[in-house]
C-alpha cells in the first residue's frame, strides 16, 4: 500500500472542513469530495499538490473514461465524471489560493479539470 503525502493529507483536511463550515456542504457531499481527490491522488501516484502540472489533470481525464466499475463492470458515467471534475476544479481553484501553493499553481490550471462540450451535453442531457 502506498503512502499518503503528509502535507496533501493536511490540505485535504483543511479544504472538507472549509466545505462543511464555510460552504455549508453536507458530510455525504464532502465524502464525494474526499473520494475524487484521493482517486486524482492515487492516479498521480500520491504527489505533493504542489508540484501540480496540467498534464497530471489530463491524464487524470484520460484514466477516468478507461476506468471500469469493479462492481457494474461498466465504465463511468459522463455524469459521474463531471461531478468529479467539478469537485477537482473547485479543489485546485482554492488551493491556488492558499500560502505555499500561490507560486506553484495559478487559478487557470483548475481549469483543465472540465469535460468536453460533447461529453458535457450527455452528461447534463435529461431523459423523458
Amino acid at each position: 500500500m502506498r503512502k499518503h503525502h503528509p502535507k496533501n493529507e493536511r490540505i485535504k483536511r483543511h479544504y472538507l472542513a472549509y466545505l462543511e463550515e464555510a460552504k455549508r456542504m453536507s458530510e455525504k457531499t464532502t465524502d464525494q469530495v474526499a473520494a475524487a481527490i484521493a482517486m486524482f491522488e492515487a492516479l498521480s501516484g500520491y504527489k505533493d499538490f504542489a508540484l501540480f502540472r496540467i498534464e497530471q489533470a489530463r491524464k487524470f481525464k484520460r484514466d477516468m473514461a478507461d476506468h471500469i466499475d469493479p462492481e457494474t463492470r461498466r465504465p463511468m458515467a459522463k455524469a459521474t465524471m463531471r461531478s468529479w471534475l467539478g469537485h477537482l476544479k473547485a479543489f485546485f481553484h482554492w488551493l491556488a489560493g492558499q500560502p505555499g501553493y500561490k507560486s506553484k499553481i495559478s487559478y487557470s490550471d483548475s481549469d483543465y479539470f472540465n469535460l468536453s462540450a460533447n461529453d458535457t451535453r450527455i452528461a447534463t442531457a435529461k431523459r423523458e
